[in-house]
């Protein structure tokens, strides 16, 4: 179990090391893209992050910058697994 005092710990050790220049600001968001990539990018229904991974998906579909086309396949295949999922329950 991490404590308080291994937080305390970690981010003064991140701090000290940014300012001692040995890890600067854009390789510490780096590393932070890519933790977050490997938490948060294994997508599976029953997981602990499925809720925020609905809202983030809510959030980017809401904000328009998604390609209409590749959504229009998105919505094709959740389509086809609907039916087969009606198909097999007949």
């Amino acid at each position: 179990m991490t404590t308080q005092a291994d937080i305390i710990s970690a981010s003064m050790s991140v701090a000290r090391d940014v300012a001692e220049g040995r890890i600067s600001p854009a390789e510490l968001e780096a590393e932070a893209a890519e933790e977050c990539r490997r938490l948060f990018a294994t997508v599976t229904p029953d997981g602990p992050l499925w809720p925020l991974q609905v809202e983030v998906a809510r959030g980017v579909l809401a904000s328009g910058q998604f390609d209409p086309n590749e959504l229009a396949e998105w919505a094709a295949v959740a389509r086809h697994r609907v039916a087969v999922a009606e198909s097999a329950r007949v």
